[in-house]
């Protein structure tokens, strides 16, 4: 009998994982809580190990529509805007990684996962379906009672507060990194230090950055500010104090400082799961942020949730479906990637906030690298492929 897999969370993890599994020929039912996939979220930066594994998956097309490629990666000083590097992207991030760099919208992502999802006669999507259980016997049984049979393997993508991952006898707990998420959406031409709309662009200064880069046929500028803050709950959409956030960016650009003024915000807490865990029982398995929520200061939440979602598919294939020889292969091939890239991350903190001898050294390491090292940098990064089991 043909295996059958279970998914529980319909963001973008638990979307694409049915999408991976469909597309090697697995059933798949996906159970998502909410009563609908409602619009929510901020934009997204999708790097080419991502974008690589979305066209894999027979919807590069879809992407493509929605998605923009920034010409380059700038970083520049929130202080008096001069640009510290850039990274090429667009042709030649085509070129030298064999897929797109690009930014969209979370919405946009979502809605094209889901339209396929749908789409697809091996999967089926149930909506307004909480699946909450104390243990993988307990949930077996709710999964079996509610679709007629076991399930072969169930897939935990249930997000940072995941219920699956509470499962796991002394799981590791989602802790507040001591930072705030601030969002908006400007128009071009309400930014005039924004040189370069069209540009993923990243202003530092210390303790604080700003992103921003263009969002497509939405016509909008995406800007992503990172703080120092206080936990004020698990909501992660909050409507923010524009002068709150001004104070934080004192010492910043007048032109910037101004902007931010003109701006309606939102703001989240950002927490993270240090220990990274993927096994969640015999046949349980986390992905995403249910196993390993990481901060954006790598710009690779997403990519991590669907580099995992699509080596889940390869290594359960690969075992032939049995769940006792693919989550060691799943650990040995993810375990390793995670934490170089939360690495990764926790330098990039370090380096966007720097102050004082630091900043000044950064700033100087970074007039010395010409784009060709910087991109040789991202190697590693953007150059691997997540269902490769060859490296295992």
């Amino acid at each position: 009998m043909q295996p059958r897999i279970v998914v529980v969370g319909a963001g973008i993890a638990g979307l694409c994982a049915a999408i991976a599994f469909a597309r090697r020929g697995y059933k798949v039912d996906i159970f998502e809580a909410s009563q609908t996939l409602d619009e929510v979220g901020a934009g997204l930066q999708l790097s080419p190990n991502v974008t690589r594994l979305i066209h894999d998956l027979e919807i590069g097309d879809q992407l493509s529509a929605v998605m923009v490629e920034p010409p380059r990666l700038s970083l520049l000083s929130g202080i008096d805007l001069q640009t510290l590097c850039e990274i090429p992207a667009g042709g030649f991030a085509r070129r030298r990684w064999d897929a797109a760099y690009g930014v969209i919208h979370r919405a946009d992502l979502q809605k094209l996962l889901a339209d396929a999802v749908n789409a697809d006669a091996l999967c089926t999507l149930h909506l307004d379906r909480s699946i909450v259980a104390e243990s993988e016997p307990q949930l077996l049984a709710l999964l079996t009672r509610a679709m007629g049979a076991e399930p072969d393997l169930v897939v935990g993508a249930d997000g940072v507060w995941s219920a699956m991952r509470r499962m796991v006898p002394n799981a590791p707990s989602a802790t507040f990194s001591g930072s705030i998420a601030w969002r908006g959406l400007l128009n071009p031409g309400d930014l005039p230090a924004l040189k370069n709309p069209d540009h993923v662009n990243a202003f530092l200064a210390p303790d604080t950055h700003l992103v921003t880069y263009p969002l497509g046929h939405r016509g909008v500028v995406n800007a992503v500010a990172i703080t120092p803050g206080k936990v004020t709950g698990r909501n992660w959409d909050n409507e923010g104090n524009v002068e709150e956030l001004r104070a934080l960016f004192g010492g910043w650009n007048k032109a910037i400082l101004n902007a931010l003024g003109n701006v309606s915000w939102r703001f989240w807490p950002l927490f993270e799961v240090r220990n990274t865990c993927y096994t969640a029982g015999r046949k349980t398995a986390l992905i995403g942020d249910a196993a390993h929520a990481m901060t954006p200061h790598a710009a690779q939440g997403a990519a991590m949730a669907i580099e995992d979602a699509c080596a889940l598919a390869a290594c359960f294939d690969a075992a032939n479906g049995n769940t006792d020889d693919m989550m060691p292969m799943f650990d040995a091939l993810r375990i390793p990637r995670i934490a170089r890239v939360r690495k990764r991350g926790d330098f990039n903190k370090f380096a966007y906030h720097a102050k004082g001898p630091a900043r000044i050294a950064r700033n100087l390491i970074l007039s010395m690298r010409t784009p060709e090292t910087l991109a040789s940098d991202l190697d590693w990064l953007y150059g691997y492929d997540a269902t490769d089991l060859s490296q295992l």
